[in-house]
């Protein structure tokens, strides 16, 4: 079932007594932080570093864009590695003409490594209030994240609310969204059953679509919503 928080009965649709709800998994780009501000901000500084060299920054921003069109294509389309991050890599490198090498150096840096520190003033409102109070109601939380999700969390301030974080790089998984893999990991690491979790995400077409095949209830935040309709799910019935 999919409950939509920007619908003002989301709350009637499922009742808490019937969720048995034991815990929560979130997405986390553009789920626990805002995507569009720390987006908006990146492409800011790669054009301020490259303000005397534009070629090279216009290289840079290609690479991105066709790191992430990699990783759309390969969301319906499974790849003939078993590395899925290897594979993301050898695709953007094939379609931005350039070495492998440089992909990787390039998304290390731009992707991984300098939007880290806008992760704290992007995180979503709401987060860490609802991560309290899901502990205190005795709820497991846990990530389920197309992307490594480590150095994001820490950055962020809230890696500790987390009994389980995986990845679509983790051997057991090695699938990106839609496919329910990395949900249905998730679940074994959580130990509870597929009716007593709720997936927290920003996109119907792969955290929605995921969670349908996982047979997982879930949600989807819009940009700019918070966390304060949540607060229906934190209800534990005994």
């Amino acid at each position: 079932m999919s409950c939509d928080l920007s619908g003002p009965t989301a709350a009637e649709r499922t009742p808490a007594a019937d969720r048995q709800l034991k815990a929560l998994i979130f997405d986390v780009d553009g789920t626990l932080y805002e995507q569009g501000p720390v987006r908006r901000a990146m492409l800011y500084r790669i054009l301020r570093t490259n303000l005397t060299r534009p070629a090279q920054g216009l290289v840079t921003l290609q690479t991105l864009y066709n790191y992430r069109k990699a990783h759309e294509q390969m969301r319906n389309v499974l790849p003939d590695s078993d590395d899925i991050a290897t594979a993301q890599l050898l695709l953007a490198s094939r379609a931005a003409a350039l070495s492998p090498e440089i992909v990787a150096s390039c998304v290390a840096r731009w992707m991984e490594q300098e939007p880290l520190s806008l992760l704290a003033t992007s995180i979503r409102k709401g987060t860490v209030e609802l991560l309290q109070a899901a502990r205190g109601a005795g709820l497991k939380l846990a990530v389920c994240s197309d992307y490594p999700a480590d150095q994001k969390l820490s950055a962020m301030g809230i890696a500790d609310f987390f009994d389980v974080v995986v990845t679509a790089q983790d051997p057991e998984v090695q699938r990106l969204k839609p496919d329910p893999r990395g949900l249905e990991v998730t679940l074994q690491r959580l130990a509870v059953r597929k009716h007593e979790a709720v997936y927290i995400g920003d996109r119907t077409d792969v955290d929605g679509e995921a969670a349908s095949r996982a047979g997982i209830q879930y949600l989807i935040l819009h940009p700019g919503q918070n966390f304060s309709e949540l607060s229906m799910f934190l209800i534990h019935p005994s």
